[in-house]
């Protein structure tokens, strides 16, 4: 199956900012490294968490309820070099999604894991590894991308942008024409939408 990308549309923004309409930015290569970070999750994930649900179901139950406030979390536990907060995070996570989501999250989470496994001095996100290689956590991809990107210095709106990017390209690879969705459920709606909810 060939996988055609659109431009990443985050920009470098401030740890905790909350995104305008102006803040993201359509870009063919200033943050083409972005993308590369899940690249390989895009390749070998055919369905993620979107799954079967249309993505206004998405943007109205499953982000706001369990992924947003977790993906959150997960950021800040990694900025803090807490793994206790990032296995609890996995534990919760295990239980709000049903048995095929969990699925689709940890194979996704898996990839990301092997994926990242070569760079130095990962500090949590290693440790994070460590602790999915010895079964004690079970590595979500809405767990593991918050830590790889804290580690690749990707703010707390980027990496919340970027997973939505992630969901909207294997939710959407296969339409045509090759769009993004439309408000009220944009990638940039929806991010400032986690942005701004509280826990």
């Amino acid at each position: 199956m060939k996988l055609r990308l659109l431009p990443c549309v985050t920009s470098m923004l401030p740890a905790v900012a909350t995104p305008s309409e102006g803040a993201f930015t359509a870009t063919s290569h200033e943050y083409d490294w972005v993308r590369w970070l899940l690249s390989s999750v895009r390749a070998r994930t055919e369905t993620l968490l979107v799954g079967d649900d249309d993505w206004p179901s998405f943007a109205r139950h499953l982000l706001p309820q369990t992924i947003g406030p977790v993906l959150r979390r997960a950021w800040l536990a990694a900025h803090d070099g807490d793994l206790s907060r990032l296995i609890a995070l996995d534990e919760h996570v295990s239980a709000r999604l049903s048995p095929t989501q969990s699925a689709r999250s940890l194979r996704a989470g898996s990839v990301l894991l092997k994926s990242t496994r070569h760079a130095r001095y990962q500090g949590v996100l290693g440790r994070l590894r460590e602790a999915s290689g010895q079964n004690l956590c079970r590595g979500h991809i809405v767990i593991v991308w918050p830590a790889v990107a804290h580690f690749f210095q990707l703010s707390l709106t980027c990496a919340v942008a970027e997973y939505l990017r992630l969901e909207w390209d294997i939710h959407s690879r296969e339409r045509r024409p090759w769009t993004l969705p439309a408000p009220p459920h944009s990638l940039t709606a929806l991010t400032r939408r986690v942005m701004r909810a509280s826990d």
